[in-house]
């Protein structure tokens, strides 16, 4: 069943600040901030870590699909992975099944650094939560979902 489309935003009254996804990035540049701080002895940044959980969570994390769900451009997605190899933390693999693709994986350093990240920012994830009950968490999480669901169908129907 389709959703009503409700006209929460009009050029008339439009703020920037008022907008959901301002809202979404000015919080996200916070979280990678303090991410950042929790981090550091690591020797990685958040930008870094987002790159590495994506290859530890995903089957067959190439460049291109980081670079989607990133959100950033290609040139900087393959300067992340260089230095992520660089560090000895990922590894390019020729695809089995198209040699034209590169698989992305971990290496040994980099499946024991992945492995001790979520400790260091579960209390991060839960400090961002203060005050929010079970049921609001699991509500976001669905609202969050939502917004994603709607601009994956906009970006369907743009193409």
């Amino acid at each position: 069943m389709p959703f009503t489309l409700t006209e929460f935003y009009k050029p008339e009254n439009y703020r920037l600040q008022g907008s959901v996804v301002y809202l979404m990035v000015r919080n996200k540049s916070v979280y990678q901030r303090l991410a950042d701080t929790r981090l550091a002895d690591l020797g990685i940044t958040a930008a870094q870590m987002s790159v590495l959980m994506m290859v530890a969570h995903n089957e067959g994390p190439t460049i291109s699909s980081i670079t989607q769900l990133l959100g950033i451009n290609a040139a900087a997605t393959v300067r992340m992975i260089h230095r992520l190899e660089s560090m000895d933390l990922i590894q390019k693999i020729p695809s089995k099944s198209d040699k034209r693709v590169i698989d992305l994986s971990l290496t040994q350093a980099g499946k024991r650094l992945a492995k001790s990240i979520p400790e260091r920012l579960c209390s991060l994830l839960n400090q961002s939560l203060a005050g929010f009950t079970a049921a609001e968490f699991e509500q976001l999480k669905d609202f969050l979902l939502r917004i994603e669901q709607n601009n994956l169908l906009q970006l369907k129907d743009a193409s």
